[in-house]
């Protein structure tokens, strides 16, 4: 049996000083817009879900039209530079941190 050959998959790496943490409420609160080299976010939760929405200009997020994240998540979003996110929660409890990534 012949060696097997793993190609590397590509990453995505932070970009420091560009996350921004939110202390989840019950109205939308949205980032600035995101940089000339972001594609991606990261986004994770606490112990409180919330609603996430990404869009030009300023984004708004709702409980009824965004799409939910659970408790103590992690999860990746593709973007374009210039957009924003947007996150909110049925209660004012927990924290969001929003990660611009390469």
């Amino acid at each position: 049996m012949g060696a097997s050959i793993w190609d590397r998959q590509p990453s995505s790496r932070p970009i420091v000083g560009k996350t921004t943490v939110f202390t989840l409420g019950t109205t939308s609160q949205a980032t600035a817009a995101f940089g000339t080299q972001t594609y991606q976010i990261r986004v994770a939760t606490s112990g409180t879900p919330c609603w996430v929405q990404v869009g030009d200009g300023t984004a708004t997020a709702t409980t009824t039209g965004s799409m939910v994240l659970g408790t103590n998540v992690i999860d990746y979003f593709t973007v374009n530079p210039g957009q924003t996110a947007a996150v909110i929660a049925a209660s004012a409890s927990g924290a969001v941190s929003v990660t611009e990534m390469t």
